[in-house]
């Protein structure tokens, strides 16, 4: 699984910054990650103890995301998964809409929305698409709810 920009339908802004993501090759963070477990991913319970995100925050949240995909998508191929959108909440519509009414903004400003693809689940409309929450923690960036 690797980070692809290619593979990126959006850009994030973000007052006034863009990220940008090197050309070719793989995103690496040297943030610490601690992986969530699928209970607790899959709870729907709003973070208590989620961080600012810093500028590369969108990029790490995205890493995060396709580090634990295979154990939040029990029973899906995720080899090969990608990264199809990554933003914060507030740029990431309807889902981005649907952490601020879950969990109120303060929340909604350090969740990360990640639109994940699963080519190997193809030709399969659900089963090949992912939607995840992801936040940064003081061990790192974990999944805190599977939306789809």
């Amino acid at each position: 699984m690797s980070w692809s920009p290619r593979a990126t339908r959006t850009a994030s802004v973000l007052a006034g910054l863009v990220m940008a993501v090197g050309l070719g090759g793989s995103w690496a963070t040297t943030s610490a990650a601690t992986p969530a477990s699928r209970a607790s991913a899959a709870s729907g319970q709003c973070p208590k103890n989620a961080l600012r995100l810093p500028s590369a925050g969108v990029a790490h949240a995205a890493e995060q995301a396709l580090k634990e995909a295979a154990s939040d998508y029990p029973g899906v191929n995720t080899r090969g998964a990608r990264v199809e959108a990554a933003d914060r909440s507030a740029f990431a519509g309807p889902r981005g809409g649907e952490v601020r009414s879950q969990c109120g903004a303060a929340v909604a400003r350090r969740t990360v929305v990640v639109q994940l693809l699963f080519p190997k689940m193809l030709p399969s409309a659900s089963l090949s698409e992912g939607v995840v929450f992801v936040a940064r923690f003081a061990h790192g960036y974990r999944v805190w709810e599977v939306a789809h």
